[in-house]
This record gives C-alpha cells, structure tokens and sequence, in this order.
C-alpha cells in the first residue's frame, strides 16, 4: 500500500514538472514565433515572368518565379490574369485546365470553375464525376477561392507584383519551434 500511494505521489510530481516545462516552453515558441516573423519585411515589386507574345487567347501558360508556381492566363478576349497554379481543392496543376465561355479557370481533375478576375469559384465545388465528386471528393476540402495576383504588361513583358520575401515568411513560419537546420527553435545556433 504504501509504495502505491508512494509512486502516485511520485508520478503526481512529475506530471506537474513536465507540464509546467510544457507550458514555459510553448510560450517561449509563440514569443520566438512572433520575433522570427517580424523579421521577415514585404517587398512586393513587379516582376517580369512571360512575353507578351508567348500566350495567346485562350492560353494558360505556367511560369516560376521567387519559388511560386503562378498560371498567366489568357481569356477568350485576351485579357492577361495571373493566379496561382494549383487548385485549392487537392493541389492538381491548373495549366492542364482549360478557360470555359464565362471567363472562368476549370480544373482538369474535378471541374470546379474559378473566375480569373476575383479568383471566386463559379459554380459547384467539385462537381466531377458525377455523384462520387459532390457527395465524397468535395467534402475532403471545403471550398476555396483561387489565389490571384495584380498582373500588367510593360512594353512586351507581362509583369506580376509579387512579394519577393513571401518564400522566406512562410519558411519562417513553418521552421518556427521545430529543431531544424537552423539549430534552436529561437534560431540560435547550438
């Protein structure tokens, strides 16, 4: 009896430690989380990334620039559109997708249709195929829009404004509190 009430006493002690190491060392992580993101400033400029002859009506061309996979897009009437090149639905390329009548982008996978102004989707989520497509595939991801970015033509280049730092903000985040090359969660090194 008195070895049980002994290591409950024991194990009531040490389960009181580790969760106040716990609690110490998770707001050392958001305090560090916090300084590492402010460190990382927004430099958005235009970017250069296609010709302005190299994508025709009803083109979707992929281009990769400071490590984002953008979709320059061309409608029917020849207006250029700049979006992100994956499907906010299961990640699938959009540049094997096609432009529809209305304007829109629609992904090759499961046909949801996004609008290459606003980035909105138009119409059903996941509609393909039929019956699995609304019923199963559309409830893995709840819908999204597509991401879009300001675009232009300057003389024969088409520009995109980006921000040319948003690689290293988004590595900062996800790298933060977790052992890495970096060393210390802090990012200190050892």
């Amino acid at each position: 009896m008195v070895c049980l009430s002994t290591l409950s006493v024991l194990a009531a002690l040490t389960l009181n430690v580790f969760s106040e190491a716990f609690v110490s060392n998770a707001s050392v992580r958001s305090s560090s989380l916090k300084m590492m993101a402010a460190k990382v400033p927004v430099k958005e400029t235009w970017v250069p990334v296609l010709k302005t002859s190299e994508i025709a009506p009803g083109e979707l061309v992929p281009v990769e620039t400071d490590g984002l996979q953008l979709l320059i897009a061309a409608d029917l009437d020849g207006s250029i559109y700049a979006t992100a090149n994956i499907c906010p639905h299961l990640g699938t390329p959009l540049d094997q997708g096609s432009i529809n009548a209305q304007g829109a982008i629609v992904c090759p996978l499961h046909k949801s249709a996004f609008s290459l102004e606003s980035g909105e989707l138009v119409g059903d989520w996941c509609p393909f195929p039929p019956i699995l497509g609304p019923l199963v595939l559309g409830k893995l991801e709840p819908a999204k829009n597509l991401a879009i970015f300001p675009v232009r033509a300057k003389g024969s280049d088409i520009e995109v404004l980006i921000n040319r730092n948003l690689k290293s903000e988004m590595e900062t985040k996800y790298w933060a509190g977790i052992l890495d090359a970096k060393g210390k969660a802090t990012g200190d090194y050892y």
